[in-house]
């Protein structure tokens, strides 16, 4: 089966289990978000970790992000940099409750392009209302002619997860198993962790980050490594239909020796 068919197959299965998650949790939408109509509880994905509730049922939104990534020991993949400046558009859509359909095209951290595309179900709990869980399922291409025989390097993600959100405070947490298509069985799993508390009406402060580790595949991660991380802090200011934010922190994540420096600055807006 071909990665076009295995991405079809994931969302066709995503759809459903949103229909079925919608039938087995009906009695749930008696009770109104605690949060509803803040922009910085309808994002699904700021930087680098997932909400589980996705995104409003009926909205759309969309986001531009600037990164730049650096270390003394070089950065890339195909090749050590001082320095590399990317960036990109998110756009998502949420066409029923509990699904959340999200699209990426950047130049990212390592230099290449790097287009995505991801559907969010939320299986249980309330959206921005306690504790929730969903899953993923993503389709990413890491770059163009970057394989070891100049082929496209593709990736299948699928993951689940978890979020809670209660007092003005809001954590999310997933963990993501990745497939690469190619002929090197590559096998990533990693972990993303979001913790934020809200100060006032219109900031949320907190941080943001991912560590990564290879399961199996004969090539190592760039710098030689089993596993590698980025984050750092994070501000994030909402209102009305609009928002923005700052990430910055240390990173290992495509680096060739030491620890480097990673920053995403995001400013979007959603329809809620």
């Amino acid at each position: 089966m071909n990665s076009g068919s295995l991405a079809g197959l994931g969302l066709v299965t995503l759809v459903a289990a949103a229909s079925f998650a919608e039938t087995a949790n009906a009695a749930d939408v008696t009770k109104e978000p605690s949060s509803q109509g803040d922009v910085k509880s309808d994002v699904p994905i700021l930087t680098y970790t997932y909400q589980a509730t996705g995104a409003s049922a009926g909205s759309v939104g969309v986001q531009a992000y600037g990164l730049g990534a650096g270390a003394s020991g070089g950065v890339g993949i195909n090749g050590p940099k001082q320095s590399i400046v990317g960036g990109g558009v998110t756009v998502w859509g949420s066409p029923v409750d509990r699904l959340t359909l999200i699209g990426d095209a950047a130049r990212d951290a390592t230099g290449n392009f790097a287009p995505s595309a991801a559907a969010v179900v939320r299986l249980f709990g309330r959206a921005d209302d306690g504790f929730s869980m969903g899953a993923i399922g993503k389709y990413k291409i890491d770059g163009f002619g970057v394989g070891p025989e100049n082929e496209v390097e593709s990736e299948m993600e699928g993951g689940l997860l978890f979020s809670y959100a209660k007092y003005r405070w809001h954590f999310d947490l997933n963990t993501i198993t990745g497939f690469g298509t190619g002929q090197d069985g590559e096998v990533d799993t990693e972990g993303r962790l979001r913790i934020g508390r809200d100060v006032g009406r219109l900031v949320r402060i907190g941080i943001d980050g991912e560590a990564r580790y290879r399961l199996a595949g004969a090539a190592p991660l760039v710098g030689n490594r089993k596993g590698d991380f980025t984050g750092g802090p994070q501000v994030m200011i909402g209102t009305g239909h609009f928002f923005g934010a700052l990430t910055a922190g240390p990173t290992t994540m495509n680096v060739f020796d030491g620890v480097g420096w990673a920053a995403v600055a995001t400013i979007g807006g959603s329809t809620l």
